[in-house]
């Protein structure tokens, strides 16, 4: 059974440190498949910067971007989110010019569709330009090892090193849950630390960090990387239900989702889910009849249920069987 290492934003990893310090893995930071999630990410690292959040390994953060695009409504995209001075001095917009910007990086998050990563990979000069430098994949449903595998076949005596992560789309407010995976010790080709220093660093400015072993990512992924949308249904319907009832959408809204966020703060404390249950239902109360309507549509067998179906779906993500929606 492998574990699960939450490491807080501001609290060293010992896993992580050299004496002296890590070296860094560069200043530049190329997103290929600048999308929502890569946006995502770009925002919460920017973010984090200006307000000189305080975060392990904050010497190893890029300080320059290179954001990569298909379509030009993605590339007005985030110029809208991003005010001028930062586009001329930080961030700079790639549209259909991948390896370019690859070249004048020294790290990478392959951040496309998981169907898209192969003809990326295999652009002309793409492997070489990949080639010693630090990789981090936030691709569903692709590991490491067929990422390095599929730049080996495009470039045989190449040198790569790929670090998967599970970011969610709450890295655009830094309130992620990232999750790592850890190489484990008998691979053939260990990271260099440094690079696991970084990935850390950067994933830290986005929320807190995982680190979990490839035997138990998939799940991982599913918990960090699906869930925002399970839990945006639960408020819609909550939603929908004081509507029903009379309340106004933007109060309900509002009202759900700080309620939401004010429990998992009580459950992140340490409260237990079925003491928190019981705590807040009376016995023959108005939330203990909510509940039993609950449990008689299995809601939590449904959640279970959610959570395999998500988890068993990842595999053939990368042959693109599932139906693609538009990408960056």
């Amino acid at each position: 059974m492998s574990s699960n290492i939450v490491i807080p934003r501001g609290h060293s990893d010992s896993l992580l440190e050299h004496n002296g310090g890590p070296e860094r893995a560069g200043e530049t930071l190329a997103i290929l498949g600048c999308g929502v999630m890569g946006t995502a990410i770009l925002l919460g690292v920017l973010s984090a910067q200006a307000s000189h959040l305080k975060t392990d390994g904050a010497n190893l953060l890029p300080n320059r971007f290179k954001a990569c695009v298909r379509r030009s409504e993605w590339a007005d995209g985030i110029r809208s989110k991003l005010p001028p001075q930062t586009l001329e001095s930080t961030v700079a917009l790639h549209m259909n010019d991948n390896v370019a910007a690859v070249e004048g990086a020294d790290m990478v998050i392959l951040a496309c569709q998981p169907h898209l990563f192969k003809p990326i990979l295999e652009e002309p000069g793409m492997a070489a330009a990949l080639q010693g430098k630090l990789i981090m994949s936030v691709l569903a449903g692709v590991t490491s090892d067929e990422i390095e595998n599929h730049l080996q076949t495009v470039l045989p005596r190449g040198a790569f090193s790929v670090i998967r992560a599970m970011p969610n789309i709450a890295s655009a407010v830094q309130a992620s849950s990232t999750v790592l995976e850890a190489r484990p010790p008998q691979h053939q080709q260990p990271l260099p630390r440094h690079f696991v220093a970084t990935a850390h660093a950067i994933f830290s400015c986005v929320g807190a960090v995982f680190i979990t072993q490839p035997v138990t990512f998939s799940i991982c992924t599913t918990l960090n990387g699906s869930t925002p949308a399970f839990f945006a249904m639960v408020i819609d319907g909550l939603v929908d239900g004081a509507v029903a009832l009379g309340l106004s959408r933007q109060e309900a809204t509002q009202m759900a989702a700080t309620t939401m966020r004010g429990t998992a703060e009580l459950i992140m404390s340490g409260k237990a889910t079925q003491d928190l249950r019981y705590e807040v239902a009376c016995p023959g109360g108005a939330t203990m009849q909510g509940l039993r309507t609950l449990e008689e549509a299995r809601t939590r067998a449904v959640w279970m249920d959610a959570m395999r179906a998500s988890t068993s779906g990842q595999s053939g993500l990368s042959e693109g069987i599932m139906v693609q929606r538009k990408v960056a």
